[in-house]
């Protein structure tokens, strides 16, 4: 669908393993990539037609620990074609928790060290 029609697609991991290892979860969304990839190809449509966005916190990644985690993390995914990230605000006592200190650190100083 999101070949045929979409102005982008969206992932958050491997819907059936949510509990991919965290070194294995750039190769889940290289392989949904893929797949994407092969399908814009089957419409006659360019993948760089389409904006690829991925969700975090649903993966065992945690790049809102630290600065150069999110450095890692988003330099990573920028790497296999991704060209939006969407960052959780944290939430306390959830799967969202995270250090409100280091996402701010993250929205003001992480994109200039990506770039």
């Amino acid at each position: 669908m999101a070949a045929r029609h979409a102005q982008g697609w969206v992932t958050c991991g491997d819907p059936a393993d949510p509990d991919v290892p965290a070194e294995r979860a750039p190769a889940v969304i290289a392989a949904q990539l893929a797949k994407l990839h092969t399908a814009c190809e089957s419409e006659g449509r360019t993948p760089d037609s389409l904006a690829k966005v991925l969700l975090q916190g649903f993966t065992a990644e945690r790049p809102l620990s630290s600065l150069d985690a999110f450095v890692h993390w988003a330099g990573t995914y920028r790497e296999l074609g991704i060209t939006d990230l969407v960052l959780h605000w944290p939430v306390p006592d959830s799967v969202f928790a995270n250090d409100l200190t280091v996402f701010e650190r993250i929205a003001t100083e992480g994109l200039a060290q990506l770039g």
